[in-house]
């Protein structure tokens, strides 16, 4: 029995020596907070989350937007996309009085329901991000952020029918370089552009700009590679998909993409934060220059009223 204990006490201190001399090479604090902060924020269940309310918020207020009167810059920015609105019986519905086809309750009821959206990213970024969740006065930002979203992806639309755009005529098939340039750099601006706003859209002031404009170039970046990448892999998964499933394949892929960007999203909001409050070189240097998060100090209305002795508390941050 002494020799088992002596077995395990002896396979115990060299496994934590193995973990202490792990910790000393370079970057391996960083790792493991990070992957702590993975664990903490789980980022799977955040993803697929963003995902499903983007894909029951967006689509909605797409089609609505596509309902409105003179929306041929829809049409072509869709078509940018490799989406035809004629090939929809909801997009193509005519629509010469303007929201005859949703009424304007129905309108409302739309973006009503998309908010879910924007309630969804305000609570990501109050979560991990450690903020003091904005009162329901507050109700504006989230109808801002789900037309934000379809502005950027109309954007995207148009910025994908730059890829033919050549000085002397030098193309391979319908692509010049020149072109494929411009919509790369377009692509990056739109997303850079979109994701530092929306977070002060949703959070208001209490994160700085210059923070989110470094947050909003990390995640540009992610996204325009990864919608280049879509660009390549993405006709023959959906060819294939379909192929196999049908219209359902569609669906699957479409949840699918939407989750691995959603992902992106989140990883980023995570290792940004996990970056500005490092004990180290770095983490000095970020708040230095480019600020630090400051929560808001939690209103008076947010006090317990039944106990006059309780103190203050913040929104739930959950």
């Amino acid at each position: 029995m002494s020799t088992l204990n002596d077995i395990t006490t002896r396979a115990r201190a060299r496994g934590m020596a193995m973990a202490d001399r792990a910790l000393e090479l370079p970057g391996a604090h960083l790792m493991m907070r990070v992957l702590r902060d993975f664990l903490v924020n789980d980022v799977t269940d955040r993803a697929m989350t963003l995902a499903a309310q983007a894909f029951t918020s967006i689509l909605p207020i797409v089609m609505l937007l596509t309902a409105l009167p003179h929306n041929t810059w829809m049409t072509r920015a869709l078509t940018g996309l490799g989406i035809n609105p004629a090939d929809s019986d909801l997009m193509s519905a005519p629509a010469p009085e303007s929201l005859t086809i949703y009424g304007i309750i129905g309108a409302l009821m739309t973006i009503a329901g998309a908010t879910s959206l924007s309630r969804a990213l305000g609570r990501m970024y109050v979560t991990i991000w450690h903020l003091t969740k904005l009162p329901m006065s507050g109700w504006w930002r989230w109808v801002v952020v789900i037309f934000l979203v379809p502005v950027a992806v109309a954007a995207q639309g148009f910025a994908a029918q730059l890829h033919g755009l050549s000085i002397f005529g030098v193309k391979t098939g319908d692509y010049a370089a020149l072109g494929v340039s411009l919509e790369v750099l377009a692509t990056f601006v739109i997303w850079t552009t979109l994701w530092a706003v929306l977070p002060r859209v949703l959070v208001s002031s209490q994160v700085p700009m210059r923070l989110l404009w470094v947050y909003g170039g990390v995640t540009g970046i992610l996204v325009t590679v990864y919608l280049v990448g879509s660009r390549i892999f993405l006709p023959h998964i959906l060819r294939e998909t379909t192929h196999h499933f049908g219209t359902l394949g569609i669906v699957f892929v479409a949840i699918s993409w939407l989750f691995f960007y959603a992902y992106g999203i989140v990883v980023v909001t995570i290792v940004l934060y996990t970056l500005l409050t490092l004990q180290n070189h770095v983490g000095v240097w970020m708040r230095t220059y480019l600020g630090v998060t400051r929560p808001l100090a939690a209103p008076e209305s947010w006090v317990v009223k039944h106990d006059p002795d309780a103190p203050p508390r913040t929104a739930d941050t959950g």
